[in-house]
């Protein structure tokens, strides 16, 4: 099939949606907050270099355990694909904090308090 997402870290078919954040920013580079999937909002403080003219980010985990997301954020009138360190970030700390053995295939609780403890580092 063309077109298929692919884990980028095993190159893995089988994935799985979990959630979206929506960031929320001051205009002078710093992410204030985070919406996780719709309801859940987090005050943060973060580097965070585009405007919130749009942005979307959508947390992924493939069946063998891996996360990573799909960003979209708007600056400026463009929009740029995957080029969110933040994110990036985030993914990172979830795969070297997270049980290998129970995959995670939906959002919950679990995922909810491990992507609250990565966003208390800065406070």
């Amino acid at each position: 099939m063309e077109n298929m997402l692919l884990c980028p870290h095993c190159g893995y078919e089988c994935n799985h949606l979990l959630t979206t954040l929506v960031f929320e920013d001051d205009d002078y580079g710093n992410a204030t907050s985070v919406t996780i999937n719709s309801e859940h909002k987090i005050s943060i403080k973060e580097k965070y270099r585009f405007r919130s003219q749009g942005n979307i980010h959508l947390l992924f985990s493939c069946e063998s355990g891996h996360f990573y997301f799909k960003s979209f954020d708007g600056h400026k009138g463009n929009v740029f694909i995957d080029e969110n360190e933040l994110t990036e970030q985030l993914a990172d700390y979830l795969n070297k904090n997270s049980n290998p053995d129970r995959l995670t295939l939906g959002f919950d609780y679990t995922l909810l308090g491990k992507i609250e403890k990565f966003f208390e580092r800065n406070k």
